[in-house]
């Protein structure tokens, strides 16, 4: 009996130093029910963990057959210590471990057709458990995600813009579902509120096209397309500022002077495929690319 209490003390004990650590690297797991399901994700606290100072917010939605453990090897963590942000990283389960991403609903759809699943709910949820178990600025909450990922955090700008203050789309663009080709809705409704958003696009990518795709099961909107909808969602210039980089081969487009400060951007990467993009491989740091973009665009009221 005494063995068994000193067990459970323990416990008690490494919950309490994790649930407290301040100024030391701490990454958790946590489970939620939503709709039923029990979610899960994985949560990075920065090294400089204070629990009684509000800090930003992201969330980082993984490719298809992947899982949020994997989406660590982006490096992404080492943002997290170095600007003292949360970094989580949720798991997706619809279809082949990944995310009811695509607007429209198809009946009985089944695998990323499938509607079982509401991954919208879940972030919403997952955002709101943050929230309330650890210190989040409720103006900096940020969402990005590459591949089926991507299309996750473009459909996140769109339906809770209400929350989120800027999205990330690497590699992934808005997406509709189809059913023997044919599209299942012909639009995709405007956000609830502007949203900053940032699209990475590595040029010789041949999963995401740039020119966008429609496959039986899917109608891929191609980046331009997708920077368009931002753009005018947003009331941005539709003008952009554009720079070039020709020794490291990329090109940045900005759209400005959206409603409450909104901008749209777009990052051209000639020498990224169907990836992560890294300072050392590609020209560029989509970690810090991504997380400037976000550090610039808070939340404001209308």
């Amino acid at each position: 009996m005494k063995k068994k209490s000193g067990y459970l003390i323990f416990l008690l004990f490494l919950t309490f130093a994790c649930g407290n650590l301040q100024g030391e690297q701490a990454s958790t797991n946590i489970k939620i029910k939503v709709d039923g399901l029990t979610r899960t994700a994985e949560i990075h606290l920065p090294a400089a963990y204070d629990k009684s100072r509000p800090l930003p917010l992201v969330i980082l939605f993984h490719g298809s057959r992947g899982d949020g453990k994997s989406l660590m090897g982006t490096g992404f963590n080492e943002i997290s210590d170095k600007y003292n942000c949360i970094a989580v990283y949720p798991d997706g389960i619809a279809g082949d471990h990944t995310w009811n991403s695509l607007f429209g609903r198809i009946p009985e759809g089944e695998g990323v057709l499938s509607d079982k699943v509401d991954d919208i709910a879940f972030t919403r949820g997952l955002i709101k458990e943050l929230s309330a178990s650890y210190r989040i600025d409720a103006l900096k909450i940020y969402v990005c995600g590459i591949s089926a990922g991507g299309y996750m955090a473009a459909r996140a700008a769109v339906e809770l813009s209400d929350i989120i203050a800027a999205a990330g789309i690497v590699c992934g663009s808005l997406g509709i579902k189809s059913q023997n080709g044919k599209p299942a809705s012909l639009a995709i409704p405007d956000p609830l509120a502007p949203v900053s958003v940032i699209q990475i696009c590595g040029m010789k990518d041949n999963i995401v096209n740039f020119a966008g795709a429609q496959t039986p099961k899917n109608l891929f909107k191609s980046a331009e397309d997708c920077i368009k909808y931002f753009v005018k969602a947003n009331n941005c210039s539709e003008s952009p500022v554009e720079t070039k980089d020709s020794a490291r081969g990329l090109t940045r487009r900005i759209y400005s002077n959206g409603r409450n400060s909104t901008e749209v951007k777009l990052v051209l990467v000639n020498a990224a495929g169907h990836t992560w993009p890294t300072l050392k491989n590609h020209g560029i740091s989509a970690n810090e690319e991504l997380w400037n973009f976000f550090y610039k665009h808070p939340k404001k009221a209308d």
